[in-house]
């Protein structure tokens, strides 16, 4: 056990919960650094988060080794009072920052800027008083954009082209943070996940993430699929889905990807190592289609081959699908090969990566009757973003 407290930036998030969580329960110190919002203090929010994840209350001692700290990344000193900056700086010897917007295509571009390039070094220069604190920090594997072939876990800008703003800002941040962390000759650890979902061999695995949940959704109306339009023979459309059959879809549970953030810190290092947190074999587009009409006992589930064309004639389902699934569709056409190799070497077998985990996934969303929040709620969400037809919402009632 570390004898030094740990900060997680970005505590309530889909990671950092998790993390704080397998944190406290290894018994560490944590500090959660999170933001008040919507009449909700930060430690009312961090708790919130942590009951979600943990499926219950946490248990006396896990309380008793948390303090959430309510403040913000794009803010100097965090936003912190002084008292509280000098003694972070004096406990905290090891910094998680999860922190971020994970959204693909913010509204407000100057404030995404501003908490993935100020939030790390506004974190770095707080935290670190010449004790020589130990930082990582969460990235993403897309970070090798709209490629083929084989990214490293070494290669930075090589010239890609990228599919949204979120890619390139955390391309961006990992050179700030980089720069920083050598001009104080700090290591630095960048884990660069790629698709993170929950866990679906986890029996308490809450699916309420962004993207459990539309896939998850997805599953479910292809279960729908089945009990209606399926039964009947006469009336059995294919469902498209947009999308290239032969490209991947790196998928990756959150146990795995805790797991090893936190075998991979504890291992002391004397430089900057980047850790791709990846499927090491993840099933083609087409594998997918074909196990899921395996699993549903349906007919039609078939890839349309085409980023921008219209799908004539589109049903209602496959209207339906385009939307929930359209915030990932462009995920759905390149078939990167993420290297691995020093995340393998660090963990030497301690913690495995799992293959084939989006079959698992959609296999147990199809079966769980409420993997997800509500259907309706779904959908309207959906809806009011999307303009989807307000009737779609009884497909899940």
């Amino acid at each position: 056990m570390m004898t030094d407290a740990v900060l997680v930036t970005g505590a309530t998030g889909f990671i950092g919960r998790h993390l704080v969580l397998e944190l406290l329960a290894r018994g560490d110190r944590v500090f959660a650094l999170t933001r008040a919002a919507n009449g909700s203090s930060a430690k009312e929010r961090l708790m919130r988060a942590l009951r979600t994840a943990h499926g219950s209350s946490l248990p006396g001692q896990m309380q008793a080794n948390l303090e959430a700290v309510e403040g913000d990344l794009v803010l100097s000193g965090l936003g912190l009072p002084r008292r509280v900056q000098e003694r972070l700086a004096a406990e905290v010897g090891q910094v998680l920052h999860c922190g971020g917007d994970t959204r693909f295509y913010p509204k407000d571009r100057a404030a995404h800027r501003a908490v993935h390039l100020d939030g790390p070094l506004n974190t770095l220069r707080m935290i670190d008083q010449g004790r020589g604190v130990r930082f990582h920090h969460v990235s993403t594997a897309y970070i090798a954009g709209m490629r083929n072939g084989t990214a490293y876990e070494d290669e930075l800008d090589v010239g890609q082209a990228f599919r949204n703003p979120y890619e390139r800002i955390k391309l961006e941040a990992e050179r700030t943070i980089r720069t920083a962390c050598e001009a104080r000759e700090i290591p630095l650890t960048i884990f660069r996940p790629s698709i993170v979902v929950a866990d679906p061999r986890s029996p308490n695995s809450n699916w309420s993430d962004p993207i459990s949940t539309r896939f998850a959704a997805f599953a479910r109306l292809c279960r729908l699929y089945k009990r209606t339009i399926g039964r009947i023979r006469g009336l059995r459309p294919s469902l498209r889905i947009r999308g290239s059959s032969e490209s991947v879809l790196n998928v990756v549970p959150i146990t795995y990807v805790v797991q090893a953030m936190l075998a991979i810190s504890a291992a002391p290092r004397e430089r900057t190592l980047t850790f791709h947190l990846v499927d090491p074999a993840p099933p083609r587009n087409r594998e997918l289609l074909d196990q899921v009409t395996a699993m549903l006992g349906v007919a039609g589930l078939e890839p349309f081959e085409d980023r921008t064309l219209p799908m004539e004639g589109m049903t209602l389902l496959e209207r339906v699908a385009e939307n929930l699934l359209r915030p990932y569709q462009d995920y759905f056409f390149e078939s990167p090969t993420f290297d691995d190799r020093y995340a393998r070497q660090f963990l030497d077998g301690r913690v495995e990566p799992r293959s084939a985990v989006a079959l698992e996934f959609l296999a147990r969303a199809v079966d769980a009757r409420r993997t997800t929040k509500s259907g309706s709620d779904l959908l309207r969400s959906i809806h009011a973003e999307d303009r989807t037809p307000t009737r779609v919402s009884d497909l899940f009632s």
